[in-house]
């Protein structure tokens, strides 16, 4: 179950349940960027694959969704205890750096400001994953920005937002992951997310897509 506390590093949940996730073996990663204020949406996928997944990514565009799905979880048990142990978010270029949670959301219980930053960086499974919304990377037009900055992380995952557009990108060792949009998809996509199994020496994607009638699905997305 997710602990309601955002830690220095701005990754929220447990110290013990973070270390965990760097060595959790075969971790699943329920992966959503750009809910754009729809938390209904987001809501549902976390009470339908959270429960089942090691870390929430939110690759930005949707701030406020997140702030509300921490207040819903502070007064909803049941949704808390859906929730991934451990949740890492950025900021998008529609989002900004902070936000009011209006419940105790610090390290140390007295603030209840939930801090957005442009960029994460975690270890899942002995390997690092960068998370950005992509904006800050030209990630519309090029990898380019984005592989320094994994080359630099000393990471072989990124995961990444913006475009809303569900894309896998592989080149050479690095790999790079849109989940799509939850609920403004482009290109003739549909509403849709990703789970992220991370292996020791492997990453597998899984793309998701929302039906019209509220339930779920797998797909291959067409770029």
């Amino acid at each position: 179950m997710l602990e309601l506390i955002q830690q220095k590093n701005c990754l929220v949940g447990s110290l013990d349940a973070i270390s965990q996730l760097a060595v959790k073996e075969n971790a699943r990663i329920l992966t959503i960027s750009d809910s754009h204020g729809d938390f209904q949406t987001v809501k549902s996928i976390v009470l339908n694959y959270g429960e089942h997944c090691d870390l929430l990514a939110f690759c930005g565009d949707g701030a406020s969704d997140i702030v509300q799905l921490l207040i819903s979880a502070h007064n909803d048990e049941e949704l808390q205890k859906k929730l991934p142990p451990v949740l890492a978010f950025v900021q998008g270029n529609c989002d900004p750096y902070e936000l009011d949670a209006a419940i105790s959301i610090g390290a140390d219980q007295n603030s209840t400001i939930l801090q957005f930053p442009p960029r994460q960086l975690l270890t899942v499974n002995g390997q690092n994953l960068l998370i950005v919304h992509g904006h800050e990377q030209g990630i519309g037009w090029t990898y380019n920005k984005l592989g320094l900055e994994l080359q630099y992380s000393q990471a072989k995952l990124a995961l990444y937002g913006h475009t809303h557009i569900a894309h896998e990108h592989l080149e050479e060792t690095y790999k790079f992951v849109n989940p799509g949009s939850c609920s403004r998809p482009r290109g003739g996509q549909p509403d849709g997310f990703a789970i992220i199994t991370v292996g020791k020496t492997f990453t597998d994607t899984a793309f998701i897509k929302i039906n019209r009638d509220g339930t779920f699905s797998s797909y291959h997305p067409i770029y």
